[in-house]
């Protein structure tokens, strides 16, 4: 239903968002800042930004 409502996929994709931000939050808070947090959490990161900034350009 998120393809043809865009409330859906706009709320779909805010919270991926602010689930890597806070998963970011989680990995500073344990300084744990090994190459997993580089690639895996940040790269996520800015792929769902991504998907979002292309999600909604007109």
């Amino acid at each position: 239903m998120g393809i043809w409502i865009p409330g859906i996929g706009f709320a779909a994709n805010v919270g991926v968002i602010v689930y890597f931000v806070c998963a970011a939050a989680a990995h500073v808070r344990a300084r744990f800042l090994k190459r997993e947090f580089w690639i895996n959490c940040l790269g996520m990161l800015l792929l769902s930004i991504l998907a979002f900034v292309i999600s909604y350009l007109d």
